[in-house]
């Protein structure tokens, strides 16, 4: 009997053995099929609220934590000052518009003046022509004795006055060209100051601050009457509209997931009720541990660790329509990914 009961424990330990290891394969097997880590939060996408203008908040419409939908009025910065920039911009541009037209009548004066002026350069042209013309007929009857000496003179007389005149309609015409005007640098101006002008209604309108999508307020711990800077963020809306698991998975398990994939995502504060989602994208680095150098090489340490640890990259999965109570930013989650 004794024998027989160490026969049955040595086959008992043989079978509990093989069984341990089946089990482990199967496990090993399962683990690669599906991937899974436990190393996962949620997040969502953040706006950080910062006004485009600076000013006095003079009225602030939302509390902390409150939910909040795309183009809801989230606070009002003091307008007076850029309805006075407005108003500034506004007559600087007008201004500018009645200038232009004055100086376009003022072009349209000079121009008519230059077209007198060179219509009279033709008219001279022609008086030269015509005493040039009689002299020449005149000379040839001085020898014989049909015209007079005086006659003569007289159209050489002519002829040099229609030259003077000639030169002076010329220059005339030059000067009354160069006196014409342009309108160039008014029209230049004027668009400047519109351009102001439409800054100036801009920043006025960015004086009230609307949500820019469906979300939830958070970190808010200031109240009407702060003065709020350009570019400095009041408060954080969180998106709702797409929410996020990420988990860390271990570079092993990274050939087996792929962009596309299903997954399941389990909320640690309520894991009997799975997520279905899909991986988004893969990590594509992450920082080492030892990234430190000396003189441009890299710094090796003396010691060796035995054991090498896989490093994890993060995998980003896009949850699809996941329960709003369990959605918080950071929450601890487990990931399955599906085949």
């Amino acid at each position: 009997m004794a024998s027989v009961r160490r026969v049955v424990g040595i086959l008992f330990a043989v079978a509990s053995f093989v069984a341990l290891a089946v089990l482990g394969i199967l496990a090993s097997v399962r683990l690669q099929a599906r991937p899974r880590t436990d190393d996962a939060y949620l997040q969502a996408d953040l706006v950080h609220m910062a006004p485009d203008v600076s000013g006095r908040i003079v009225e602030l419409d939302v509390q902390d934590n409150q939910r909040v939908h795309r183009g809801q009025v989230l606070f009002r910065i003091d307008p007076e000052p850029y309805k006075l920039h407005v108003a500034e911009a506004a007559a600087n541009v007008r201004m500018l518009q009645a200038t232009l037209n004055l100086t376009r009548n003022q072009v349209a004066s000079q121009t008519s003046k230059a077209g007198a002026a060179a219509t009279g350069i033709g008219a001279a042209k022609a008086e030269l022509a015509l005493a040039a013309s009689t002299l020449n007929r005149l000379e040839p009857l001085l020898a014989r004795g049909f015209v007079t000496a005086e006659e003569v003179d007289q159209a050489r007389t002519r002829q040099r006055t229609a030259l003077v005149s000639l030169d002076q309609a010329r220059q005339q015409a030059a000067e009354a060209a160069q006196g014409i005007g342009s309108i160039k640098p008014t029209e230049a101006e004027l668009l400047a100051s519109q351009a102001v002008l439409a800054l100036a209604r801009r920043d006025l309108r960015l004086t009230v601050v609307r949500a820019p999508c469906d979300g939830r307020i958070t970190g808010l711990d200031v109240a009407a009457g702060e003065f709020a800077t350009t570019g400095i963020p009041l408060f954080t809306i969180i998106d709702t509209q797409h929410w996020y698991a990420v988990g860390n998975f271990r570079e092993t398990d990274l050939p087996g997931i792929r962009a596309g994939q299903r997954a399941t995502v389990y909320v640690l504060s309520s894991p009997e009720r799975p997520v279905a989602g899909r991986v988004e994208s893969l990590g594509w680095g992450v920082s080492p541990e030892e990234v430190e150098s000396f003189n441009g090489l890299p710094l090796v340490p003396r010691s060796l660790n035995w054991v090498r640890i896989a490093q994890r990259f993060p995998v980003r999965i896009l949850l699809e329509a996941p329960p709003p109570d369990l959605m918080r930013i950071g929450a601890s989650a487990a990931i399955v990914i599906d085949r």
